[in-house]
């Protein structure tokens, strides 16, 4: 737990210092996962799987253009699009600076079973913007959810995007996004994908495509080469 800068508590340690907390998170062997502690949900432990054969078909490969190669996910949250990115053949570095998501979403991945999200989903505890700016990385694509808070509309979301808008501060990703949207526009990567729900209106300007699914839309831009 050194990622989360917490220590190990036993059971009547719990009890008695974390009434006032949200969450807790509880280490069963090799297995991580988020426990609430103001309800009776059940405990949340991330899962990693392709869900279905990635085809061509896929909205989200078509947006992201190539079958091989390497995609960079500047906002990896549960590492949903980015195991559909790895089983369509490419390797896909995926950035996560929240340290509780990036411990629950690691230990997800090294209990999947599928050999290729093994193989090429490489999952970072990092700042994107500060990966981006030191020009370490060579990628041919640049994918980013912002994942702004949802409108009232969007109260029934999935458990785990709920969760996850929980867990990140929207604060901070929507003053920084920005600038993480012009370092890539300012790349050597062939596009950049932005995924957006259909009732909400391009982040940015100077959009040259979409690519549409039954709720979601992705953005197409080209950097400034």
């Amino acid at each position: 737990m050194q990622i989360l800068d917490v220590s190990l508590q036993s059971e009547s340690e719990i009890n008695q210092t974390t009434s006032k907390k949200p969450y807790l998170v509880r280490v069963s062997g090799n297995r991580i996962q988020l426990e609430y502690l103001k309800n009776k949900r059940k405990p949340f432990v991330p899962m990693i799987s392709p869900g279905f054969q990635a085809k061509g078909g896929d909205p989200l490969l078509r947006a992201i253009g190539i079958k091989q190669g390497t995609v960079i996910d500047m906002t990896a949250g549960w590492c949903v699009d980015a195991s559909r990115i790895a089983c369509s053949g490419c390797n896909i570095i995926a950035f996560e600076n929240n340290p509780l998501v990036y411990v629950l979403t690691q230990n997800a991945i090294e209990h999947c079973q599928s050999p290729l999200i093994k193989q090429r989903l490489d999952l970072r505890h990092a700042d994107s913007i500060q990966a981006l700016q030191s020009n370490a990385i060579d990628a041919d694509v640049i994918y980013m959810d912002p994942m702004f808070p949802s409108y009232k509309r969007d109260a029934a979301s999935p458990k785990p995007i709920t969760l996850l808008r929980d867990l990140v501060d929207h604060t901070q990703d929507m003053h920084s996004f920005d600038r993480m949207f012009e370092l890539a526009m300012n790349s050597n990567v062939r596009r950049v994908i932005i995924k957006r729900p259909h009732h909400q209106p391009a982040i940015e300007r100077g959009k040259v495509g979409e690519i549409k699914s039954k709720q979601i839309r992705y953005d197409l831009y080209y950097p400034r080469q």
